[in-house]
């Protein structure tokens, strides 16, 4: 395989370039360079177990570091090898007896239970619907190599799925029609008590709406309006990324089809998860990425990429949910909370 390739690909996920190099440098030299490889059947089929290993090692590379990057505050991670099982250890002490564990089970819906051991298992299944792309529409322009790239966001599925763990004390769900900043100001207060900090973990329609109020404590002389580093937060990257002092994580959206009405996440929900203690997140990734390709009837070619991972989370009364139920609900099968 040409490492030049290799590199030029992890640019593009990346949205990075070389010196002397644009990010559309990139993207069209790595075309180019496919074109050459790939620029008809039998070129492709002569070289495209070296493309899938192009893709199979970005893919190792980029995925579990983009996640590290939006969750590592609250969640723990490992990667093992095929077929191997991942081991997570909780720690003993008084809240022991109140720890339930949320994972997906075998129907591929997320179950709740109670955890009674120090050392539980979490599984991994396949995932990577989002993660298909139309080769010759590569070639073409059409798609990029960072859209191949995106993964379905399963912490979320399993953070919806376990407001319903068992003895979920009240203070710790909001469930409003709007945004109330005392109330979240309040479950910041809960989640912070079990670690050093909290953060808010949250899609861009709920963090939309969270308006002025988003870092400014009430009484201030700031109160009701837009602090100047909010302004610039906004002007910058159109949201604000602090709330009274609590970070605000921003979870990826992203729409199931073309028709741009149905989302992957649920735009009103919140998660207030501790900082510095024990990460109630629980996130492996097993094995390498898989890669197969196919024949469309119009034959088109289609290479489909996914990757086994796993996710459960360690609720035991540290972590929050908020629900503003004034935002339109576009999640594709909601769970009806």
């Amino acid at each position: 395989m040409d490492r030049r390739l290799y590199e030029l690909a992890l640019h593009c996920v990346n949205h990075t370039a070389p010196e002397n190099f644009s990010n559309e440098d990139v993207e069209e030299t790595l075309r180019g360079e496919l074109q050459k490889i790939a620029g008809s059947v039998n070129e492709f089929m002569r070289n495209r177990y070296d493309i899938y290993d192009i893709i199979i090692q970005t893919a190792d590379e980029i995925l579990p570091k983009k996640t590290l990057d939006v969750m590592g505050t609250f969640a723990e991670f490992k990667q093992v090898k095929q077929g191997q099982k991942a081991m997570f250890t909780t720690k003993k002490g008084r809240m022991r007896a109140k720890k339930f564990l949320t994972q997906v089970g075998l129907s591929g819906v997320y179950e709740t239970f109670r955890l009674d051991k120090s050392t539980f298992e979490v599984s991994a299944h396949a995932i990577g619907g989002a993660a298909t792309i139309d080769f010759e529409r590569y070639l073409d322009g059409a798609e990029d190599m960072a859209e191949l790239m995106d993964s379905i966001v399963e912490v979320q599925k399993a953070l919806r799925a376990s407001l319903t763990a068992g003895n979920r004390p009240a203070a710790n769900v909001v469930i409003a029609n709007g945004f109330d900043s005392d109330k979240m100001f309040k479950l910041c207060g809960v989640a912070k008590a079990y670690g050093q900090g909290a953060v808010i973990f949250a899609p861009p329609e709920f963090i939309g709406e969270m308006g002025a109020d988003a870092i400014v404590p009430v009484g201030t002389n700031y109160q009701g309006v837009y602090h100047p580093q909010d302004i610039d937060a906004i002007h910058n990257t159109g949201y604000v990324n602090l709330f009274r002092g609590y970070p605000i994580v921003q979870i990826p959206q992203s729409f199931i089809d073309e028709n741009n009405d149905k989302t992957w996440i649920d735009p009103q929900l919140a998660y207030i998860l501790p900082t510095g203690g024990e990460k109630p997140v629980k996130v492996v990734y097993e094995g390498q990425t898989q890669v197969k390709d196919h024949d469309n009837k119009d034959n088109s070619m289609e290479i489909n990429v996914w990757k086994k991972m796993g996710c459960a989370i360690l609720t035991y009364h540290n972590w929050c949910i908020y629900q503003n139920k004034d935002i339109p609900q576009t999640m594709d099968q909601p769970y009806g909370i």
